[in-house]
C-alpha cells in the first residue's frame, strides 16, 4: 500500500493523535495549559488557547500543514507545526505578536458561507470541503447545512451504492440511512449531550460510492485521514470491505497516527470476514453462507417435485433420465463462498452440502448431471464475463440452473431463454442467490421472457434472509416502512430493506454510548464496545429498547450515564449476533416474483426456512401466488 499520503498528512495527524477518527469539532480541549500537557506526549510543548491546545512558537508564519486542516499550504502563525496542523484559526488565535497570515475562518458558518452553501468545517482556522467526487453525499440530507452551521456535529463515514448518478440520493441504503439520521437528530433535539457542557451534537454521515468501477482508496483516505471518522456504515462487497479494513490496520497507517474505525456492514459476511481476527471493529447485519447455503439446498429439495411434473408432462421419464442441475456462481467473494460451501462435505454442517438424483452434486460431476460454471461479478469487475456460462447451459442444458452470481446473472438468463427450445431442450428452472432479489435487471428479464412457456418468472425462485416473525418485529417493521415510504417518492422497491434501517440506527446509538465516556473523542474500538456491551447488551439489566423515532430522545439521554445498557430490539428482532464472528444469526426464507398490474413486484418471505427441521414453513401472511406450485 502506498504511504505517501500518510506522510503528506503527519503532521495533522500527529496532532490529533490523541483524538480519534471521528470527526471531533468540539473546540472544548482543555481550559488551561496542563489540560493539553495531559493528553499525551506530543502536546508537551503546547499551550491552551481559547479552549484548544495549539503549538508554542516564536517565530512568524511558516508553510502551513498538507493536512485536511490545511491542504492548500497557507501560511500561518505556528509554522506549520505539528501541534497545530498547519496554520489555522487556532495557532493564529494565539497571539504572540511576532505576525503571520490571519486565520481562513472561525466558525463552520463561515466557510459554508465563503463556498456558497456546500458543506465545509472550520478546523484548526482552515476550511475543509466534506463532500468529493467519490463521497458526492451528506446526511440527513433535508437539514444538512443547517446542523453543520449551528453545532458541533460529529461525523461518521458510509459506503453506498449510488447507481443513479443523477441523483446519489436515489439508493435503498441512501434512503434508509437518511431516514434514521433525520430520526435521530430530529428526535434528541439536535443531536447527543455534549460532555462537554456545551451545545447538542448532531450526527451526520459523509456517504461515498461503494459501485465497483469506484477505487476506494481515495474516498478512504479522505473519510478516515481528512474526515477523521471512526466508524463507516458500509454496502461495500466483502472483498472491498476486506480491503477497507485492512488499510486502517497496516503499520504505515498506524504509524502515522491513524486510529481504529468500526465498520458496520449492512450486508452479510463472507468466510473470510466470519473468521475475521478483527477484534470486533468488523459486524454485519446479515448472517454468513453456510446460512444461505442450507437455505439453497432446502429450496432445490422443494423444487425437484415441480421440476420433475413438467418434465413428465413435457414427455420426460424423470425416473429415466436423471435430473441435471447446473451451478453458476460468480467471483464475488460471498458467493465464491456459497459454492465452496454447497460443493465441499462437512460433517458438522450436512444441511449445507448440494444433492439431487439421491447422492451429493460433486459425486456427479463426471456423469455430466451436474456442472459448474464460475463468471464474474459485475460487483468486482466494471465489464463482467459471463459468455462462458451461457455457452455451457447452451451446449449442456440442464433442468435447473442454480444462479450463485450478482445482477450480471440476468444476462445469462436472457441469453439462456433465447435459446431455441427443442423436445430435448426446454427452458430450465432457476434458483437465485440474495443478490439479484429485488433488481431492476432481474426485472427486465422477467419483462423479456414474459411470453414463455410457461413464463420465466413461474420458473423462478431465489434464497434471501427473511423478515423476522414473531408479531413484535412485525409491527416495528410495518411502522417502518410506512415511515420510509412515507420519506421517498421514487421508483426503488424499498420492501425487504430493514437492514439498512437497523444498522444505522445501531450505529446511532453506539456514537451516542462512546461519546458518554468523556470529553475525549472515540476510537473505532470505543464504538465496537459502545455496540457490543451498551446498544446490543446481554446482560439481564439491559433495558429492551424498540427501534424507531418514539424511544429515541429518552433512550440518549439514558446513554449518557456510563451504567446503562439497552438492548435495541429491531425491524429485524432483538440483537441475535454471534459475537465471535459478528454475524446476525438470520432467518432465511424464499422469494419469488408477480406482476399483478403493470410492474413487477418480489414477494419476500414467501417460504420460511427452518434451520432445525432443515425445511420450509408457511409464513402467517400465507404464500404467494408464484410460490404456491412448490
Amino acid at each position: 500500500m502506498n504511504t505517501r499520503h500518510w506522510l503528506a498528512s503527519l503532521p495533522l495527524l500527529l496532532a490529533s493523535s490523541s483524538c480519534s477518527l471521528f470527526f471531533d469539532l468540539n473546540a472544548n480541549q482543555c481550559q488551561v495549559t496542563k489540560d493539553c500537557t495531559n493528553l499525551g506526549p506530543q502536546f508537551a510543548d503546547s499551550l491552551c488557547v481559547n479552549q484548544v491546545c495549539v503549538a508554542k512558537t516564536t517565530g512568524g508564519g511558516g508553510a502551513g500543514g498538507n493536512g485536511p486542516s490545511g491542504g492548500n499550504g497557507s501560511s500561518g502563525r505556528s509554522g506549520g507545526s505539528a501541534m497545530s496542523g498547519g496554520g489555522g484559526a487556532d495557532a493564529g488565535a494565539a497571539g504572540d505578536g511576532t505576525g503571520g497570515t490571519p486565520p481562513e475562518c472561525t466558525t463552520n458558518d463561515e466557510c459554508i458561507t465563503k463556498h456558497v452553501d456546500q458543506p465545509y468545517l472550520c478546523v484548526d482556522g482552515s476550511c475543509l470541503e466534506l463532500t468529493t467526487e467519490d463521497c458526492p453525499l451528506m446526511l440527513p440530507s433535508s437539514n444538512t447545512l443547517t446542523l453543520l452551521r449551528t453545532a458541533s456535529p460529529i461525523i461518521v463515514g458510509a459506503y453506498a451504492n449510488m447507481n443513479n448518478s443523477a441523483d446519489p440520493h436515489d439508493s435503498l441504503a441512501v434512503i434508509n440511512w437518511d431516514l434514521a439520521f433525520s430520526e435521530f437528530n430530529d428526535k434528541t433535539l439536535g443531536g447527543i449531550p455534549n460532555t462537554g457542557k456545551g451545545p447538542v451534537r448532531p450526527v451526520l454521515a459523509l456517504v461515498c460510492q461503494s459501485s465497483t468501477v469506484t477505487d476506494i482508496t481515495p474516498s478512504l483516505q479522505h473519510l478516515t485521514e481528512e474526515v477523521h471518522v471512526s466508524a463507516v456504515l458500509s454496502t461495500l462487497s466483502t472483498d472491498r470491505l476486506f480491503t477497507a479494513f485492512n488499510y486502517t490496520q497496516d503499520p504505515g497507517y498506524a504509524a502515522a497516527g491513524g486510529n481504529p474505525v468500526l465498520f458496520l456492514s449492512t450486508g452479510s459476511a463472507d468466510l473470510r470476514l466470519a473468521n475475521l481476527a478483527d477484534d470486533g471493529l468488523v459486524w454485519h447485519m446479515l448472517g454468513d453462507p453456510r446460512t444461505l447455503a442450507a437455505t439453497t439446498v432446502g429450496l432445490l429439495n422443494r423444487m425437484i417435485p415441480t421440476v420433475n411434473a413438467a418434465r413428465m408432462a413435457a414427455g420426460e421419464d424423470p425416473t429415466a433420465v436423471p435430473l441435471r442441475v447446473t451451478l453458476v456462481y460468480s467471483d464475488d467473494t460471498t458467493m465464491s463462498d456459497l459454492f465452496s460451501v454447497l460443493t465441499t462435505p462437512d460433517d458438522a454442517h450436512p444441511e449445507t452440502l448440494l444433492k439431487f438424483n439421491g447422492k451429493a452434486a460433486v459425486d456427479q460431476l463426471g456423469s455430466g448431471e451436474f456442472r459448474q460454471v464460475k463468471i464474474q461479478s459485475a460487483k468486482t469487475h466494471t465489464n463482467p464475463t459471463f459468455q462462458n456460462a451461457i455457452d455451457d447451459l447452451n451446449a449442456n442444458p440442464p433442468h435447473i440452473v442454480i444462479g450463485m452470481a450478482t445482477n450480471e446473472f440476468a444476462k445469462v438468463i436472457n441469453a439462456v431463454e433465447n435459446y431455441a427450445p427443442t423436445q430435448s431442450r426446454r427452458p430450465p428452472f432457476y434458483l437465485l442467490s440474495h443478490l439479484l432479489y429485488n433488481t431492476i435487471e432481474l426485472q427486465a428479464s422477467a419483462d423479456a421472457n414474459a411470453a414463455k412457456t410457461p413464463p420465466l418468472n413461474e420458473r423462478l425462485l431465489g434464497v434471501n434472509y427473511a423478515e423476522a416473525q414473531d408479531a413484535k418485529s412485525k409491527s416495528l417493521y410495518d411502522a417502518y416502512l410506512a415511515r420510509l415510504k412515507n420519506s421517498y417518492s421514487g421508483a426503488l422497491s424499498v420492501a425487504g430493506t430493514e437492514n439498512y434501517y437497523d444498522g444505522a440506527y445501531s450505529l446511532l446509538y453506539s456514537v451516542a454510548a462512546a461519546y458518554a465516556k468523556g470529553s475525549k473523542a472515540p476510537t473505532g474500538d470505543d464504538m465496537s464496545v459502545a455496540l457490543d456491551q451498551r446498544v446490543f447488551s446481554t446482560s439481564k439489566d439491559a433495558e429492551s429498547v424498540d427501534i424507531g423515532p418514539a424511544a429515541l430522545g429518552a433512550t440518549v439521554g439514558k446513554l449518557s450515564g456510563l451504567t446503562y445498557k439497552m438492548s435495541l430490539y429491531g425491524t429485524m428482532g432483538p440483537p441475535n449476533f454471534d459475537r465471535t464472528s459478528g454475524t446476525r444469526v438470520s432467518t432465511t426464507s424464499a422469494w419469488c416474483m408477480e406482476k399483478p398490474a403493470t410492474t413487477w413486484v418480489y414477494r419476500a418471505d414467501g417460504l420460511i426456512y427452518d434451520p432445525d427441521a432443515h425445511e420450509f414453513t408457511d409464513p402467517s401472511a400465507g404464500v404467494p401466488a408464484c410460490l404456491s406450485k412448490y
